[in-house]
């Protein structure tokens, strides 16, 4: 292993779900290349959709990460000191609204806070597969959702999932269209859901919070960030070392500076020892893989 005299820090921003792992299987080669980042000087932050709950907590653990970014970027949790740092909210108008747009069409909304979380309609069958994202627990799964029946809260996310078919995208789009008109809160389309954030609120967002009050000696050009989704795309032109997975969205492939290979060929571990060897030229043996960016340079 050699290394370069410079002082920057490698912080790296990753995405879960696609990028870490997939169905929740944690490939030993990304665990020990993660490990690797860390013990040569790099913060490993998960940066996800998922919110600040059980697997989440979990993964982190295993992955010994820094921060934790939930909730597409409405919510920063400090690891160390386990509490969080920073939320933003939606209001409970831009809430009621959406509620009344959801009544419309055929849809479940999942919606949560720092503390509570609830689901809109009385059919639990989308909601115990989607919350399997975000509690490990039969207890948890079980007893954390709640029926919703007209609380104040002001969620850190919302999420709208069609009831006819989470696998096809062309429903998620049905339900963007019929609820963009929204002007109050951000919105993305995924391939299996439209996830609505507080205004001007996102991943790319929440990486800016952390890189102006917390890292305050690093420069986020020297971050890395990766992640295959479109609620991943903020993350993308905020630094020059962003990676796009080989089972990303096409627009995050359009916009990411380098690329590196799928979810289930380590591709995350692969994009990690490419960033330390450009960033400090640190060499775990040898590197596995070329990357290229956009321009087909090496």
């Amino acid at each position: 292993m050699s290394q370069s005299a410079n002082d920057k820090k490698p912080i790296i921003f990753s995405d879960v779900d696609g990028t870490i792992y997939s169905n929740f299987s944690l490939k030993s080669d990304t665990k020990d290349d993660v490990c690797f980042a860390i013990d040569n000087g790099a913060d490993f932050n998960i940066c996800t959709g998922n919110p600040v709950e059980e697997r989440m907590f979990l993964l982190s653990d295993t992955l010994k990460a820094r921060y934790l970014i939930g909730s597409s970027g409405a919510q920063i949790y400090d690891l160390l000191s386990k509490k969080i740092i920073k939320s933003w909210a939606i209001s409970f108008d831009s809430l009621k609204q959406l509620i009344e747009l959801a009544k419309q069409i055929k849809c479940q909304v999942l919606f949560w806070d720092n503390e509570k979380y609830y689901y809109l309609t009385n059919d639990f069958s989308t909601v115990e597969k989607i919350s399997s994202y975000h509690f490990v627990s039969k207890d948890k799964l079980m007893n954390t959702p709640k029926l919703y029946n007209n609380e104040f809260i002001e969620p850190v996310k919302i999420e709208f999932y069609s009831t006819e078919s989470i696998e096809d995208e062309s429903y998620a789009k049905k339900i963007y269209d019929h609820i963009s008109r929204v002007g109050s809160v951000s919105m993305v389309q995924t391939s299996s859901n439209v996830e609505i954030s507080p205004k001007d609120v996102n991943k790319g967002s929440a990486i800016k919070w952390l890189m102006e009050n917390v890292y305050l000696n690093e420069s986020i050009k020297d971050v890395m960030t990766i992640g295959d989704s479109n609620n991943d795309l903020s993350m993308m032109p905020i630094t020059n070392y962003s990676y796009a997975m080989a089972n990303s969205s096409q627009k995050l492939l359009d916009i990411a500076h380098f690329f590196t290979s799928a979810v289930e060929q380590n591709g995350l571990g692969e994009a990690i020892l490419d960033y330390l060897y450009r960033v400090k030229n640190i060499v775990k043996k040898y590197m596995l893989h070329n990357f290229s960016n956009g321009k087909g340079e090496k």
